[in-house]
Parts: structure tokens; sequence; C-alpha cells
């Protein structure tokens, strides 16, 4: 047998395998082998090539590092060192494929998160033919993401109309946001928002839409347009002016207003409001628009003129256009004020011509008992008048004197009704009389069948107006009586009490509160009143008489509160009516009333200030017979002359001296510093007076004609006044 022939290679051949000559310990690779790594490593999905190649390796008991992607050392050493670069060349080519794969998948799997869970529809065209589009673009138009691909996506879900616009869009390459109206796939249609970018897919230049359904915050914008356009007309139809504003500047001003102010819409535009507003309401109009105030206050604006004009401002916090916004609807004032001037004179007058009437009605009936009183005056003068020393002469001019008091007490209560009546500190008034007196007087002028029963306590004090509440009264009484005409009972009850039950919770006037009381109810048996009726019944203007002024009422709730009281009223047709009046009791201890009677007996210092000789000799001897010192004066500047020289603790000064008339003489006395005590005297008197006189100027009044008696307690009124002079 011939040897073997030995080979040109390193190795051996024999059949399919590759043998290795150095040594036992060095893997013997075949071609299959070597074939079957190769094509584990073409495998088209990297990782799963990569795991097929390690399963392999593994098998032939080959380990990688998979840091290094190399085989670890002891594989090293199974290798023939002229296999092993090829073999790690091969590997590293496989793992950096496998790295590549892995970062492409998680670029893909991020882009595919982000598409998918995207709020807006995503596409991308070239030139409107669409590459690529997200999930919520088929579920906003219905398509699926395969219909969309190609050419005819614009025209298929944008709505004819809008189709060349978006065209034109594309075309100039325009980068932003508008809106078209587009199309499902079941034919419907809602508002879409495009949202478009120039974009780069590789080499080529793409757009990328964004694609979002506005219907619904369209509808909302359009609804708030106009609500904000109704809010508009209603202001301008209310108001006679609107401003809009934001952070204090106008962005928009209209209203028959501006012209009158001698402006134009420019001159606000873009100014702050605080321009046009005048200094002394800057305060109050720059809080309300810093805070955003909502409701109403006024302010003051100037014209283009430098004029003031008084406004009322309701403002509330509203939008323009989408965007907050102040707006500000503005009255002018100057019409209603003047309006509420004329209604007040109105008023006054209507008040003063039912004074006036009511006095009409008075006079009726004082008129009787004037006469009764004037026959009883001459009767007994002219008996005196024949012999002065007959033994009834001390009789006969007891009852001059009496009926001459009750005359001057008429005509006192006549001028205190027209609105003549006496001013300074309330007096001390009781009730019951002036009651019973007004009884008197109405039932007396009445031709009636109705019946007045009073049931009246004595000693009902109250401190108070006398014409006033002889309004009150009379008022009521009349009333009453009225609505008693052809039969009936007006029963009247005064007394006083300290205990309230609840109907005065409802009362109108004052607030009431525990403490003392006179209640006073004038209760008819008349027809009565309905619950409408009743409820408009303190209303000025309204009666239920055909010829009333519908202002007696009205006028008693109004005098009743000035006295700290309250008027309440019952009523229901068929049962009659009951008005009830609460006043404050005047407390009046027996220890003050002795103190004044006391301090009456204390002569002093008197100046007396008339121009009539008469009256100033029947007040001096009528003084000087009570021990007081008399000093005359015969006018008002001769007053001015003697008071510094003479000093007296009292001064009587006569209203209406022709020189220089009382209140003059006050004021000019005040002016000197000169303090001493002042009464004043007239026959009536106007309460305008008074506001012309400093509070304080002067300490009593007496009303002419009067007593000794009176002179002196006005006197000792004035010189002690926290004793006589009690508050209401």
């Amino acid at each position: 047998m011939q040897p073997a022939a030995v080979s040109s290679r390193p190795w051996e051949e024999s059949g399919n395998a590759l043998r290795l000559p150095w040594g036992e310990n060095v893997r013997n690779w075949t071609i299959t082998e070597c074939g079957a790594l190769a094509l584990a490593l073409a495998h088209p999905d990297a990782r799963q090539a990569w795991r097929e190649a390690i399963s392999l390796l593994a098998s032939w008991e080959l380990v990688i590092n998979e840091r290094t992607s190399l085989l670890t050392e002891m594989s090293e050493q199974a290798l023939e060192p002229t296999l092993r670069p090829l073999v790690q060349a091969m590997l590293r080519a496989a793992w950096q494929r496998r790295e590549e794969s892995e970062a492409a998948r998680a670029t893909a799997e991020r882009l595919a998160l982000l598409s998918s869970a995207s709020f807006e529809g995503l596409l991308i065209h070239e030139q409107g033919m669409v590459v690529d589009s997200n999930q919520r673009l088929s579920e906003l138009v219905g398509y699926e993401s395969s219909e969309l691909l190609g050419l005819g996506t614009i025209s298929l879900c944008v709505a004819p109309e809008d189709v060349p616009l978006v065209y034109h869009k594309m075309q100039t390459g325009y980068e932003g946001t508008y809106v078209v109206t587009g199309v499902r796939k079941g034919g419907t249609k809602f508002r879409a928002e495009l949202q478009s970018k120039q974009g780069q897919l590789g080499e080529r230049p793409v757009r990328v839409v964004a694609v979002r359904d506005v219907t619904e915050r369209e509808r909302m914008t359009q609804l708030l347009r106009e609500s904000e356009s109704r809010l508009r007309d209603l202001a301008e139809t209310v108001f006679d002016l609107t401003v809009m504003s934001r952070d204090g500047i106008m962005v928009a001003v209209s209203g028959p207003l501006l012209e009158k102010l001698g402006y134009s819409e420019s001159d606000f535009v873009g100014h702050p409001v605080l321009d046009f507003v005048a200094a002394t309401a800057q305060p109050i109009t720059e809080a309300a628009v810093k805070d955003g105030r909502k409701g109403a206050y006024q302010s003051v604006l100037h014209d283009h003129y430098g004029e003031h004009v008084p406004v009322e401002i309701v403002g509330v916090q509203s939008t323009l256009e989408g965007q907050p916004t102040r707006i500000a609807g503005i009255r002018d004032l100057r019409r209603a004020r003047h309006l509420e001037l004329e209604k007040q004179a109105l008023q006054q007058r209507l008040e003063r011509s039912q004074r006036l009437d009511s006095l009409g009605l008075l006079a009726s009936g004082i008129a009787h008992d004037f006469n009764n009183l004037l026959v009883g005056i001459l009767g007994n003068a002219e008996l005196l008048s024949f012999d002065l020393t007959q033994k009834e002469a001390p009789e006969m001019l007891r009852g001059i004197t009496m009926a001459a008091q009750k005359a001057a007490d008429l005509t006192a209560r006549m001028l205190a009704y027209a609105g003549k009546g006496e001013i300074g500190p309330p007096q001390m008034l009781d009730l019951t009389i002036l009651v019973r007196e007004l009884a008197h007087v109405v039932s007396r002028r009445q031709k009636t069948r109705s019946h007045l029963d009073l049931q009246i306590k004595e000693g009902c004090l109250v401190m108070g107006d006398r014409a006033a509440l002889t309004q009150v009264f009379l008022n009521l009484l009349t009333n009453a009586v009225d609505a008693t005409s052809t039969s009936g009972t007006v029963r009247v009850h005064i007394d006083r009490i300290n205990h309230l039950d609840a109907r005065w919770d409802s009362a109108v006037g004052a607030v009431i509160a525990p403490g003392d009381w006179i209640l006073a109810e004038v209760r008819d048996t008349g027809r009565g009143m309905d619950a409408a009726t009743k409820d408009r019944i303190f209303e000025p203007f309204f009666s239920t008489k055909p010829a009333g002024h519908g202002l007696g009422l009205a006028a008693c709730v109004g005098l009743v509160e000035r006295h700290r009281g309250a008027l309440h009223v019952e009523s229901e047709p068929g049962l009659g009516t009951c008005f009830s009046v609460l006043l404050p009791a005047a407390n009046v201890m027996h220890d003050e009333l002795a103190e004044v009677a006391h301090l009456r007996a204390a002569p002093c210092s008197v100046m007396v200030v008339d121009d009539e000789l008469a009256v100033r000799r029947q007040m001096e001897r009528s003084l000087r017979l009570r021990g007081f010192t008399v000093t005359e004066a015969a006018g008002g500047r001769a007053c001015l002359d003697l008071v510094e020289r003479v000093q007296p603790d009292v001064m009587l000064i006569d209203l209406g001296m022709p020189d220089l008339p009382g209140v003059e003489v006050v004021q000019e006395l005040r002016l000197r510093g000169v303090q001493v005590p002042v009464v004043l005297t007239s026959g009536y008197l106007d309460s305008a007076l008074e506001k012309q006189l400093a509070p304080g100027s002067f300490q009593a009044f007496l009303r002419k004609p009067y007593g000794v008696t009176e002179l002196v307690a006005a006197i000792d009124q004035a010189r002690h006044p926290h004793v006589t002079n009690r508050g209401w």
C-alpha cells in the first residue's frame, strides 16, 4: 500500500469535514457548521438572528460576552487563530445590527404611541398626497388609514367650499392655524381646526397637519357672541352710556350721553376710565374698577366743557370677543334729580294745600267757639264801661281774661296747623286734651249720625310739636268720621303702656323698642278695606276719596316717625278700620316739677326789646310787680347799644321789628360774644327762620298773646334749659 499524498493545504480534506492540524483541543469546523452560523446571523429579524446565533454557538460549547459581542477567552482558544478574526467580525456585525434594530424599534414604538395617544388627528402629505396618518384621524373622519392615503383625501374630507382655501394655504407654505368645515364618511359635517407646519421626510419636503374637532367650541363661541351682543343691546337700551374696559382702559363706548358730554368715541377708546371722572369721585370709581365691584354706585363725570355731570354706574364683569371685560352702564342723573326737586316742590305745595284745606275745615268749628268767646268779652266789657265800681266788676274782669285766653289758644291752634307754629325745643303736650279738643271740633263740623266714643286715660303726656300732632289726629279722626258718615261709631282709646304686642313688628315709622309709650287708637265701624287697598294706604297721592289729595296718611307717617313713633293699620272688609299711633311717653318726675316751680320764684334782670310801646309797658308793669328789674329797648339797634352797659340776665326780643329784625339782633349778639339767654317773641313764626339761627342761639319762644304766667315761665325756661327743656 502506498502512503497517502500529503496535501499542500495545512489541513486534510476528508469528506465535507475540515480537520485542523493543531491538536485535539481545537474545535474542528465543518462547512456545514460555518454555513449554519452565517445562516443564523442572516435572519431578517436582527434580534432573532442574534438569539439563534447564541443558541447555535452554545451547542458548540462556545460562549459570547453579551456586553462586548466577543467570544470569551476560553472560546477563543478553541479556534484556530486564522479563523478567530472572521468569527469575531461576524459576531460584531450581528451585534451592531441587533442594537440598531432595537433602537429603530424603540423609536417606532414611541412614535406609534405618540400618534395613537394624540387628541388630534395627524396626517403627513406631499403636495396633497397623503403618505401617513394616525388612528385619531381615522376616528375623527370615519375612514380607515388605508382609505386616507393618496391624492383624494383633501376633497374627500373637506367641504367643497373650503377646498380652495386648503390648497391656497398648502401652495403658499402657510404655517399656522385656520378653520374649515370637515366632512365625515357618512356625510355629516363638523368644524375642523387645521394646524399646518412644513417638515422633512428624509430628503422629501412634506407638510404635517394636525386636525381638531372644534364644533362645540365654535358653538360656545357663537353663543358667547350672541350673549355679548344681547348684553350690549340691553345696556344701550337701559343706560345712557355703556363703557367697556380692560384693566381700567376703555375698549368700547356707546350711547346717547356720549354726544351730550361733547366727546366722540375715539376720545374714550384707549384712554383710562379715570381721565373722565371728576377728582372728587375718583377714589370710589377707582376702587370699583380695581376690585371688579358689581352693582350700582354714584359718581361724577366731567364733560368736554368742564361741567360736572352726576351719574349712576352699574358695573358687571363680562366678556367682549371672548376676553374678560368690565361693562359699566351709566345713567345721567341730571334729569332725575331735576324731576326729584320738582316732585318735592309739588309735594310741598300739595301738603300746604291740604293743610290749608284742613284749616278751612277747622275754621268752621273754631268760628263758633270763637264767636261765643267774643260774646263774653264784648258783653262784660260793655257792662264794665257803665260802672267800674259795681260789685260784679271783678267777676266780669275774670270772665274777660278767661275768654281772651281761650281765644288766644284757638288762634294759636289755627296758626300751628297752618305751619306758623312755634319753633325751638319740643313742648310737653297732653295728648288727652289735644284729642278731646279735636274730637269736639270734628263732631261740631260734621253733619253725621256717627257716634264718638272717647275712652281716654288722663295724663298721657308726650314731647312733640303741637301742629304736627294736631295734623295727625285731625286726619285720623276725620277719616274715621267719614267712614261712618251714615251711622256707626268712632271709638278713640288713649292709654299709657309699657308692653308691646306683635303688631308693632310690621308697623311703619320708627323702630319700636321696649319702654314707656302712649298708645292712641282710632277705630271705626265703617266698611273697612281689602288687602290691596290697605297695602297702599300710606302711599303718597293714593286716596280712597274722590276728591282726596292722597297725602294725609302719607304725611302722618312722616310726622309720627319724626316723633320717634310708629303707625299701624288693621282693616277688613265689613269689619271697619283701626289706626294705632304709638308715641314715646314723656317722663316728668314730681321732683323735677317742684324744681321748676321753685325756679320760677327767683326774679332777675330782664331787657325787653320791642318796637311797640304798649307791649313794652305791659311787660314792664307785669315783671316789676313780680320783683323783676326791667330795661326797655325801643328796637334792635337800641338793644345792641344798651346790652353791654346793662348786662341783663335775660333778654326778651321781638322778631318783627322794622329797624333790625330779631333774628339779626340775636346773630349780632352772638357774634359779639354776648351769651345772655334769649327769649324770642312773636304772634306767629315761620319755621324757616329757625334755620337762620345757629343751634343754641336762643333758649325759649313766647307766642303772642301771652299772660304773665307764660311770660315768667319763658324767662325761667331760658335761664334753666337743663330743667325745663327735656328732650324727646
